[in-house]
């Protein structure tokens, strides 16, 4: 079987047809790179439009791979159907055993591509790691964590397990911040405060609605839990959004003195 297949590959392979195909494949990779470059300026000069660039160059790379592939072996090694058939048959076996993993991530990735429950762009999160997917491969993806890593997940992984995601191709997501006040705080107040700060943000998108609700709870001693819930204007603002309510609602309950004497307790936000 080994001798058949190495001498219909000599009878299919010749010097020239390597040279054309290694020349098409570093072409293609040439201009695919190309476009990626490309469609990181248009996203970063087109801000609203970030999300709709970026996801459309991973589908359109897979696609452009596939035709090239399919070109250079049906146009020009143009290999016998009995050839095929015995090259499939001889590497079937040691594919199998030797890059099961690899073929699961790759077909988890064509799945991706087609599927989306992910795009370039989204908040998404996958066990302890948060963060933006920054591409979407045939064999991985890559977030962007906010403590400025880079977490490589392989594809697999991804479709086996349960993803989260916060803003599913939009720019807009929903941000919750917590703060916990002694019981005793008016909480009309606390409550137009909190709105004030949202509202009065650079973060907030202000054509969205802005909720702050409030519910009591029991932890050493009573306390009333305030939720802001906006959203920002930008997935990438998640942590500044927060940060600035945090910092806005802190500061004008001191100022107005709503705590009497009482220190504000410390805001969380998720």
């Amino acid at each position: 079987m080994d001798k058949e297949v190495i001498k219909s590959l000599l009878e299919v392979l010749n010097f020239e047809k390597i040279a054309l195909s290694i020349a098409l494949l570093l072409l293609t990779w040439g201009v695919l790179y190309g476009i990626k470059r490309l469609s990181h300026l248009l996203a970063e000069k087109f801000p609203r439009r970030r999300l709709l660039i970026s996801s459309i160059f991973p589908v359109f790379r897979l696609l452009a791979w596939v035709h090239v592939v399919t070109f250079i072996i049906m146009k020009i090694l143009r290999p016998p159907g009995e050839t095929i058939m015995l090259v499939a048959g001889a590497s079937g076996v040691a594919i199998g055993f030797g890059a099961q993993d690899l073929i699961k991530n790759v077909l988890a990735g064509i799945l991706i591509l087609f599927e989306r429950p992910f795009r370039v762009g989204d908040m998404i999160k996958v066990e302890n790691y948060y963060g933006e997917v920054t591409n979407v491969g045939l064999r991985a993806s890559r977030l962007h964590t906010f403590d400025d890593s880079i977490v490589t997940l392989p594809n697999s992984m991804l479709l086996n397990n349960g993803v989260s995601n916060s803003n599913t191709g939009s720019l807009y997501e929903l941000i919750e911040v917590k703060f916990s006040l002694p019981a005793t705080v008016d909480a009309g107040d606390v409550k137009a405060v909190a709105r004030e700060a949202a509202l009065c943000s650079p973060y907030v998108h202000r054509g969205q609605t802005v909720n702050v609700l409030v519910e009591d709870e029991f932890e050493r001693a009573f306390l009333t839990v305030f939720t802001i819930q906006a959203y920002t204007i930008d997935v990438r603002f998640e942590r500044l959004m927060a940060s600035d309510l945090t910092e806005r609602v802190k500061e004008e309950i001191n100022k107005r003195g709503l705590l009497g004497r009482e220190p504000v307790a410390e805001a969380l936000s998720s």
